[in-house]
């Protein structure tokens, strides 16, 4: 048997494993949204962390990461950063969204600022914004997918049905299983992804330069690759500004709906704890491989193809198997998240928000729909873009990043006005289409745009914010009065122990 055909019969048998891992892990008889939605607000803590960390962890880490490396060098490790400071964002912004998803029902962001801001026209537009940037984060995933199986196949799968099998394997658990199947599923691709991509990069070491001592590696790097690893300093301003799109990791839709899912606050402080260790954990056998793919497979066309090509290169088919499930793993637990998202915020925020007496059977059914349809629209999208994973992932992110302002101000500033919010998000998401695509005013001073979209949206929100009318007394009341009693209690509890 031919090397590909066992490496494809083990991606095979994963795919089918991760689609019966959905089935059974379903709750039988769904007809609720929270249950499809947020799993009843019953997440515990081992799961929590992976499905957290693998929506984190998508094809931008496993393949991206890695095509970013090889083609330019540690200059990706200028927005390390987000690993650490991102987190963060779990329980400033985590905690509160999660007494008041428990106490009020919410299910999405739009629900929640829209409740706040009394306003449906906010409600909207931040479901629209979520959307319109989940697609091109959907783009990469499949696009990754694609790669993995062309390159694992030797070109006998070809790239668009690589795309479509991905495609296929995502959509048939999402729909039977709901929310409690893609965090199962993630957890298991969590764990498998950790494991198989240390295995794969000290594999890749010691084939490479027989030993496990990455010493000799980067000297080499350093002789006769220094521009890999040097960042240049007109580089700086581009790089140390991106990691504020990716600090928006916790605000885009698939992370921040963990927050309403875990059972107790508790969970999210373990997550903000424990979710850096991973990430950083991750990318150093990354990093070897992409160097090692320098050193050793110069030229390659495409970027991102560098773990799947090394890997056919110096590992054996079983390990090539199993590691290439690993990446398929990291490209499944973001894809199946970012649909589930999606799926919510249509449902819950536009198809329940014009009809809001509709039934939940028939809002679920109406979301399943829409499953379908934004990722074949991904799909097709994902056949007429050549960029870089990393750099789509960027552009997605900081568009989504264009949310805090608004959600800050309903669980932080009284002074936030609906008319701040909305002109705010749409200043951001204006300036970072504009920064990101017209050539004449391209990320000005070198600066990121997702860094650009949210100054001028933070500066928009609060001067608008200072001339506008305020919510109701009321429900100004009902976000930060009950939060101020929320933390009242948490205070004197901790004072009594």
């Amino acid at each position: 048997m031919a090397n590909w055909q066992i490496i494809m019969i083990i991606v095979a048998i994963y795919c089918a494993v991760v689609i019966a891992v959905g089935v059974f892990t379903r709750t039988k008889g769904q007809t609720s949204l929270a249950d499809y939605f947020v799993g009843n607000r019953s997440l515990g803590a081992f799961v929590a962390f992976f499905t957290y960390v693998a929506t984190f962890h998508s094809s931008f880490a496993f393949i991206g990461a890695a095509g970013q490396m090889y083609s330019a060098g540690i200059k990706f490790f200028a927005t390390f950063t987000s690993c650490v400071v991102s987190p963060l964002m779990i329980y400033i912004i985590g905690r509160p969204t999660w007494y008041l998803g428990q106490k009020y029902n919410y299910m999405t962001q739009g629900e929640l600022v829209g409740d706040y801001y009394e306003s449906k026209t906010l409600r909207y537009l931040v479901a629209i914004v979520s959307l319109i940037f989940l697609v091109p984060y959907l783009q990469s995933q499949i696009a990754a997918g694609g790669i993995i199986f062309q390159t694992i196949s030797e070109g006998r799968v070809s790239y668009l049905m690589g795309c479509v099998i991905l495609y296929a394997v995502i959509i048939g658990y999402i729909l039977l299983g709901g929310f409690k199947a893609v965090a199962w599923t993630d957890t298991i691709q969590g764990v498998l992804m950790i494991v198989m991509i240390w295995i794969a990069g000290g594999v890749v070491l010691v084939r490479t330069s027989g030993s496990m001592n990455w010493t000799a590696l980067m000297q080499t790097m350093a002789t006769d690759f220094p521009e890999k690893v040097l960042i240049p300093v007109e580089y700086w301003p581009t790089y140390m500004t991106s990691f504020i799109s990716l600090f928006g990791i916790s605000i885009y839709p698939p992370s921040f709906q963990r927050f309403f899912a875990v059972k107790n606050p508790k969970t999210l402080k373990w997550l903000s704890v424990t979710t850096p260790i991973y990430l950083i954990f991750f990318y150093v056998p990354i990093m070897i491989i992409a160097f090692s793919g320098v050193v050793y497979m110069p030229g390659l066309e495409k970027a991102d193809q560098v773990v799947p090509m090394m890997l056919t290169q110096y590992a054996s088919p079983i390990l090539v198997g199993l590691v290439m499930a690993g990446a398929l793993a990291a490209t499944m637990s973001s894809t199946d998240s970012q649909l589930h998202s999606a799926s919510s915020i249509f449902t819950v925020d536009l198809y329940k928000g014009v009809k809001p007496d509709v039934s939940d059977k028939k809002a679920l059914f109406a979301g399943k729909v829409f499953i379908v349809v934004i990722s074949a629209a991904a799909l097709v999208l994902s056949q007429y873009s050549n960029a870089l994973i990393t750099t789509i992932v960027t552009i997605a992110l900081g568009g989504c990043l264009q949310i805090l302002p608004s959600l800050i101000g309903a669980l932080y500033w009284k002074g936030a006005s609906k008319m701040g919010a909305i002109s705010g998000l749409i200043v951001g998401v204006t300036v970072v289409v504009l920064t990101q695509y017209v050539p004449a005013i391209k990320t000005p001073l070198g600066l990121s745009s997702g860094f650009w979209g949210l100054v001028c949206n933070l500066l928009v929100f609060f001067i608008v914010s200072k001339l506008t009318p305020k919510p109701s007394a009321a429900n100004i009341e009902k976000f930060h009065g009950y939060l101020a009693e929320v933390n009242r209690q948490c205070d004197e509890k901790a004072a009594a122990k």
